[in-house]
């Protein structure tokens, strides 16, 4: 069994404007900075193997500050990256944003699905017994959800979006 213990990125300047990141890295605000530090502290208690992050500067200075706590290694993978979304990336989100129904220039929930089932079978094969953190995007944490939780994919917009610098415990 892992303990997956799965990460959102601390909040950014964009998250409090509205502003769709997608695949551009974002900038942690003060308010981010601050609940990571508390974050760090908190995942400070657990004995933690190692560290996935996505490679985007928000949540790579999120993984950063949790490693701060431990003498472990620090992985960047691009499949924990958020979606990529086309021509919204830094646009307002519209009011009738739809993760079921996005335009043909952007990934959708299946397409991050199949990276997100890839990254799993390479660490259930490489840690055993052992807990991992894995910091991650809102969107792309949702469909990570369904799979841990073995929902359909078809209910990803359901699941209720992880708060910044929040995370969940997850044992597969």
């Amino acid at each position: 069994m892992i303990k997956l213990i799965v990460v959102r990125h601390g909040e950014t300047i964009e998250n409090t404007q509205g502003v769709c990141q997608g695949q551009t890295d974002g900038t942690l605000s003060e308010r981010g900075f601050e609940n990571n530090k508390l974050l760090a502290k908190e995942l400070s208690d657990h004995q933690i193997h190692k560290i996935y992050s996505s490679p985007l500067k928000r949540a790579a200075d999120t993984a950063k500050e949790i490693l701060k706590y431990h003498s472990i290694e620090l992985e960047f993978r691009d499949n924990l990256m958020e979606w990529y979304l086309g021509t919204l990336q830094g646009e307002k989100f519209p009011d009738d944003f739809d993760i079921t129904n996005l335009g043909d220039d952007m990934e959708n929930a299946e397409l991050v699905k199949k990276r997100l089932f890839y990254f799993l079978g390479e660490i259930k094969d490489q840690h055993k017994d052992e807990t991992i953190v894995i910091v991650s995007h809102g969107l792309t944490i949702k469909v990570l959800t369904t799979i841990l939780k073995k929902m359909p994919i078809t209910r990803a917009a359901e699941v209720k979006l992880m708060k910044n610098s929040g995370y969940e415990l997850f044992i597969v």
